[in-house]
């Protein structure tokens, strides 16, 4: 069997894709996993992966319903926890009520009827997710996918019994399960990427690492970097070793802030490379990219239905989306193009990432979709290309994409 370094992209509810390309990809035999890397839906997957499940469970979580009847991922876009009186006080929406004076009202009386406001404010469902996205950076809580992240981890079996590893940080989960496994944030305090993972993090819990990988910027709260979780480590070319830095308070959100498909770290040959991400070990590397532009086959039509208040059919979240995609995807574009061979474009058009209410027609054919791209793409052996190097691993870099590889990812270290 022969072992490929996986890098997952990041997609949000698109990335029900990779399930159906893992099936294909693994279904044989043929191919095991060795290192693996990913950010947003793709560290998920990536967790998954390393923590036991196959793609036949993953498939089976991907169907799970709640007492309601409805996608469990529906609740990843969770109402925010209620703000106690002294948050409330001290939020910026109070300050701001505050700062508006009411013409022929006594400031005795103005305080009275602007605390009255910011209460009222946070009592109310919407008022509450205003909060939310005003004082945590996010409309949505993602308590839920943690709730749920631990659920799935502590359900993996090995040998007949429960392996139990969704408390487990990070160092636990690699002396647990062994597996190289990286997974991509943006620290906006820092204005970093933090490459998270047994070496740089080990005592952050792996499901916390995962939530900050998927926390897309003012759609889910943003995570503050506990005291508890230790420090994060980098390297320093001076003494050419890994350094602990205090980045408690720190605020963290999802890594395809900064790339959302980091391939050349696992191109790489490096040792500044090797020391965070793991050494390479094998040959084979190969990327799984969820393309908006490649439409899936057989996509049901969408149902009509008023969603007009939803916070992401808002122009502003939008407007924001756009940019942010436009400022990752310039970086990242260039990678996939430098190393079109070791990508498989798996097609996700007319899917949206908070497209989590997705219903089971649709979400079967996505997966069906990854399952027939991963299979024209052994087949062929490079979508790209079609052409296999005599002597080399199926997706084995060659000197020139290393090179690349090294000078990109000398560039993501520094960011």
């Amino acid at each position: 069997m022969q072992a490929i370094d996986l890098v997952f992209e990041g997609g949000g509810a698109k990335g029900m894709v990779f399930v159906g390309a893992l099936e294909e990809l693994f279904g044989a035999g043929k191919y095991g996993f060795g290192r693996l890397l990913g950010t947003s839906a793709g560290a998920i997957t990536a967790v998954s992966l390393a923590a036991g499940l196959t793609p036949e469970m993953m498939l089976a979580s991907l169907a799970e319903k709640d007492a309601q009847g409805k996608s469990v991922f529906e609740g990843f876009l969770g109402a925010p926890a209620p703000f106690d009186a002294d948050a409330i006080h001290h939020s910026a929406i109070r300050k701001l009520l505050g700062e508006l004076n009411m013409p022929f009202v006594p400031d005795v009386a103005e305080e009275k009827i602007d605390d009255w406001i910011a209460r009222r404010l946070a009592d109310n469902e919407r008022g509450r997710h205003l909060y939310s996205f005003v004082e945590r950076g996010g409309w949505f809580s993602a308590d839920p996918f943690v709730v749920w992240m631990e659920r799935k981890l502590n359900e993996v079996e090995i040998d007949g019994k429960p392996r139990l590893l969704g408390a487990s940080t990070l160092g636990q989960f690699f002396a647990a399960t062994n597996v190289e496994m990286t997974l991509v944030a943006a620290d906006t305090t820092w204005s970093r990427m933090l490459l998270l993972n047994h070496r740089t993090a080990p005592d952050l819990p792996v499901v916390w690492a995962a939530r900050m990988s998927m926390s897309v910027p003012l759609l889910w709260q943003e995570v503050e970097w506990q005291a508890a979780w230790g420090p994060y480590y980098t390297w320093n070319p001076a003494p050419e070793r890994l350094e602990p830095n205090d980045i408690a308070g720190h605020v963290v959100v999802d890594g395809g802030l900064l790339s959302n498909f980091p391939i050349s770290l696992f191109l790489a040959d490096r040792e500044d490379v090797a020391a965070v991400v793991g050494p390479p070990e094998h040959q084979n590397v190969l990327g799984l990219l969820i393309d908006e532009a490649l439409p899936v086959p057989n996509c049901p039509p969408k149902p009509v239905s008023d969603k007009s208040s939803s916070f992401t059919n808002l122009r502003t979240f939008q407007r924001l989306s756009r940019l942010l995609n436009t400022a990752t995807g310039a970086s990242d574009n260039m990678a996939i193009a430098a190393f079109a061979r070791h990508v498989v474009r798996l097609p996700a058009g007319g899917y949206s990432t908070t497209q989590f209410d997705m219903t089971d027609e649709e979400r079967d054919v996505l997966v069906e979709a990854g399952r027939q791209t991963m299979r024209t793409f052994l087949a062929d052996q490079t979508v790209f290309e079609g052409t296999r190097e005599i002597g080399a691993g199926d997706f084995a870099p060659t000197a020139e994409s290393t090179w690349m590889a090294n000078d990109a990812a000398g560039t993501i270290l520094q960011r």
